[in-house]
């Protein structure tokens, strides 16, 4: 670049001079070196400090050499060129602070001294500038030059610390190879980051192949909890069957975790101990087996059915459910043993256990106490007598069936029944051997009605129960033979105009004649029969709006049917509804469905999403019996309903007590406020009509207007309006 201001001989001795000191350095770098003791790496240092000095004063040569005193550019440029050098010496020679601050005073001095000489206003200023730019270089090069020299010092030191470490960890990793009992390591991802050669042998794998693997995958979820609590900084632990993921591996084992923290404290993982057990567990579960199980059968034995009876007495005292004893003992077995031999005897009883195993849950136990005699206990029962009988019936006719069934025995085909007894219990009422006797009592009551049958110990319990079985197969009956009828009760507005009805389900038994609602709809709602009798309600109740639509005085009536939360939450309620609608071509806005607010307490957004799938069809909602549950405000607001039913047992005594009047004028208030219609149910004296309409009541059943009528009746009630 300076070749067009400068003389050729200049360049030419600077770019010789540039070429000598580079082949200097050369030399030095690259020559071959022998240091053994600290004085031969003096000497290199001095080597290197007299090969930079050269080239920093060859650099320097130049403010001299190629100094263009009159075209400015180029002095600029020399200067840039001069100054970018001192700036790579810095960096370059930081480590070496008299190589680093020679190189850059052999560079700016001579162009320094070169400007002084010029003498004009700006060469001096320039001049001082480069000094001052000399000066900050000098001061920054100190700094960094302290900071390199720490930085190598600690890097010595920390590979002293890392040898130390590793010199540590290969003890540490020599002792934990030869330990009877597995150890492995894991950070906060449940990740494997090391193991011992005993922990891979007893997962039948390598170590190689378990570090790495992410533990949360494992099909033992089981190990986790323990793991989890190490990283929260507490002892974790685990006792129980391991089955490996990635192996054939089975064992029990005994796992104790510990967090492990780093230098701050930190937890960064957690290091776990794994013994196999599997050996001691064995002998401990042959040792229980002897103690509480029948060696021939495997199931539990008197012993262990007495203990498990007595923590279920315990449970049903404190959550008021009953349970069921039933006592089973098979008909004719000494006849067995007697023609085919023992052998077939001790068959036949272990195939009766895993029937009996198969009719319960898993939660009940199957117990044999000797010879041919078993017992089932069943708990988490209803928290009714009847409905805990009911519930212990169905088991004991699954049990006839399944026992009823004919057995394998050898080459024999062989047919056996059994005799049940059965009790029910809550809570320590009776002590445990009462209530076994009064299951073996009972079973012997099944034997003297025939066998094959189920007794009960109580009676009358017995008489409840026949009567439920009897009234649940009537009501399939029923629903074949059509004998189910609609009663139709008026509601009217404040002028006692008619408005619609409500339709309410009787039943007309052939022999036992009118049958109300509330003597069958449990039983029904205990069973599916609900499902069936809702469906054929529905589709009666929209048959009727259809027949009242040629006439004027009937075609605007709506109908309010009751629906069960059973049916409610069918799949395909709304679909029900909506053929309903379209097979008979009616309005859906005529057809009102009643809710009860204990239907709120269950699954709450799939009940609003229903809802909403009927609101849109057109179909009115109205939540009876309001005030007697336990409906929230928050939910109430967001359900789409129509009309809000009053409890008639608010409205009994609103004209004498004051609580139930102030309640119901509440549940009006909040009615409008809400902007929902309002209707009271139960409203028999005229002086009940005038205090509701006096607080804004305007809608009301009842009989003082109409009872529930067959159609014929209300029909021509109607007629008199």
């Amino acid at each position: 670049m300076q070749r067009e201001v400068v003389s050729s001989p200049a360049l030419l001795v600077w770019c010789l001079l540039m070429v000598l000191a580079s082949l200097l350095r050369a030399v030095f770098v690259y020559s071959p070196q022998h240091f053994t003791v600290d004085h031969d790496a003096e000497t290199r240092l001095w080597k290197f400090r007299l090969g930079v000095i050269v080239a920093g004063a060859v650099w320097g040569s130049s403010g001299f050499l190629l100094f263009p005193a009159d075209h400015p550019q180029h002095l600029m440029f020399l200067i840039f060129v001069l100054a970018g050098m001192t700036v790579g010496g810095v960096a370059s020679f930081s480590a070496d602070l008299i190589s680093a601050v020679a190189f850059s005073v052999l560079i700016s001095l001579p162009v320094t001294l070169r400007l002084f000489a010029a003498g004009d206003n700006m060469s001096v200023a320039m001049g001082m500038a480069v000094l001052l730019y000399l000066g900050f270089m000098i001061v920054t090069l100190r700094r960094i030059n302290r900071n390199v020299v720490e930085n190598i010092f600690l890097r010595l030191e920390a590979a002293a610390r890392e040898e130390k470490l590793r010199e540590g960890n290969q003890r540490y990793r020599l002792l934990l190879s030869h330990l009877p009992v597995g150890i492995f390591h894991f950070d906060t991802d449940l990740v494997i980051t090391y193991c011992n050669d005993r922990f891979a042998d007893m997962l039948r794998s390598s170590t190689d192949r378990v570090i790495g693997l992410d533990m949360k995958q494992l099909k033992q979820q089981a190990i986790l909890p323990g793991l989890r609590k190490a990283l929260q900084g507490e002892m974790g632990y685990y006792e129980g069957h391991y089955f490996a993921t990635h192996s054939v591996a089975d064992a029990w084992i005994y796992m104790s975790c510990a967090p492990f923290p780093n230098g701050d404290g930190t937890i960064v993982g957690g290091i776990a101990i794994v013994q196999d057990v599997s050996e001691h567990k064995a002998a401990e579960e042959q040792i229980n087996n002897l103690a509480f199980y029948d060696p021939l059968t495997e199931l539990p034995n008197r012993r262990l059915l007495l203990d498990r009876l007595h923590h279920a007495l315990a449970a049903s005292a404190r959550s008021g459910k009953e349970g069921a004893l039933l006592f089973i003992d098979l008909d004719n077995f000494k006849s067995l043993n007697d023609t085919l031999g023992h052998d077939m005897g001790d068959s036949l009883l272990r195939q009766v256990g895993q029937r009996l195993l198969a009719c319960v849950h898993e939660d009940d136990t199957v117990a044999r106490l000797g010879g041919d005699e078993f017992v089932v206990m069943l708990e988490d029962l209803g928290g009714h007598d009847l409905e805990a009988a009911a519930q212990t019936e169905a088991v004991g006719e699954r049990i006839l069936a399944t026992l009823g069934q004919p057995y394998q025995l050898d080459a024999h085909e062989y047919r056996c029944t059994p005799s049940i007894g059965a009790t029910l219990f809550q809570g320590h009422r009776l002590e445990k051997e009462e209530l076994l006797k009064q299951a073996d009592i009972a079973m012997y009551q099944a034997k003297k009605a025939g066998r094959n049958t189920v007794r009960f110990f109580d009676q009358q319990m017995q008489d409840a129960v026949t009567a439920r079985v009897v009234l649940e197969s009537e009501l399939r009956k029923a629903l074949e033979k059509q004998q189910f009828r609609l009663y139709y009760q008026i509601q009217v507005d404040r002028t006692r105009r008619p408005l619609g009805a409500e339709a309410l389900i009787r039943w007309m038994h052939p022999q036992r004649g009118l049958i109300l609602p509330e003597h069958f709809i449990k039983v029904a709602e205990e069973t599916d029969l609900i499902l069936s009798i809702g469906q054929w309600v529905l589709d009666a109740a929209c048959a009727q709006i259809k027949a009242w639509q040629p006439e004027a005085r009937t075609r605007n009536l709506a109908l309010a049917v009751n629906v069960s939360a059973k049916q409610f939450r069918q799949r395909n309620f709304v679909e029900q509804v909506q053929a309903a609608v379209q097979r008979h071509g009616i309005s859906p806005v005529l057809l009102k469905l009643e809710l009860t607010e204990s239907m709120l307490l269950d699954n709450i957004e799939e009940m609003i999403k229903t809802m909403r799938a009927l609101k849109n069809i057109g179909v009115q909602f109205s939540l009876d019996d309001f005030g007697t549950g336990y409906s929230s405000l928050q939910y109430l607001k967001r359900l789409p309903l129509d009309q809000i039913k009053i409890d008639r047992s608010f409205v009994a005594d609103i004209t004498s007590d004051s609580s139930d009047g102030e309640i119901v004028g509440t549940i009006i208030a909040m009615a409008q406020n809400l902007y929902l219609d309002v209707i009271a149910e139960g409203v028999e004296t005229e002086e009940q009509r005038q205090f509701l309409l006096g607080n804004g009541c305007a809608h009301f059943q009842g009989n003082l207007f109409g009872k529930p009528l067959p159609l014929e009746q209300f029909e021509a009630l109607l007629k008199q309006e």
